[in-house]
């Protein structure tokens, strides 16, 4: 059922980006893209998710503690209790949304991230596996309380070092690129019933491959 479950989500995206690309009607306007380069000759572009605005629908279990329970979600994986599937708007480091992405977590497995962006293609990245409820974990030791709203500033990095997340290129303008990313979370509160504030920001470094 789980298995069933996110194949299904990543199914759902693929047909909408091959919709945009295909159905003669729709024409996605292509946004700049902000990159910079790197002295290693690839390239480097942020993007960023602002939370709790740009979160979209959640659907997991216990182990993945805030990132399934805060308020917003609007969907239920019934049997999934070992995942947690996540959809967000994503923006450029300007603030424009310039797409959507799927966060895919399970314990044993780490992170899948598929982010989707009209006119210019889609990336794949993946990252090894993070402790359950590691967020939680981090916001307690920054003196966080179950129940009780929280501010202040907490940074959290995955994948955790010396692992590092890999980019396994994707479609379109994204084909044949491969590199590294980090998935950086800010928090700067957490509400009383749970709502995270801050910010995801997916910094990715990527050359093509040879």
């Amino acid at each position: 059922m789980r298995t069933a479950f996110v194949v299904g989500v990543l199914l759902g995206l693929a047909g909408v980006l091959a919709a945009a690309r295909f159905a003669p009607w729709v024409d996605p306007v292509r946004l700049p893209s902000h990159t910079t380069v790197v002295s290693n000759g690839g390239r480097a572009e942020t993007f960023v998710i602002r939370l709790p605005a740009d979160r979209i629908a959640a659907a997991g279990g216990a182990e993945a503690g805030l990132r399934a329970d805060a308020p917003g979600t609007v969907f239920s994986a019934p049997g999934s209790a070992a995942v947690l599937v996540e959809q967000f708007k994503v923006r450029d480091r300007d603030g424009q949304v310039i797409g959507i992405a799927a966060r895919h977590w399970a314990p044993a497995d780490g992170a899948v991230w598929l982010l989707v962006v009209p006119g210019r293609g889609t990336m794949l990245l993946t990252g090894d596996a993070e402790p359950a409820r590691a967020l939680d974990t981090a916001l307690s030791a920054a003196g966080r309380r179950a129940g009780t709203p929280w501010s202040g500033e907490l940074r959290v990095v995955f994948p955790r070092a010396p692992s590092v997340g890999r980019v396994h290129g994707g479609t379109h303008e994204f084909e044949g690129l491969e590199g590294t990313y980090t998935e950086t979370w800010t928090i700067t509160g957490v509400g009383e019933s749970g709502e995270l504030r801050g910010t995801i920001e997916l910094g990715t470094v990527v050359s093509r491959r040879t």
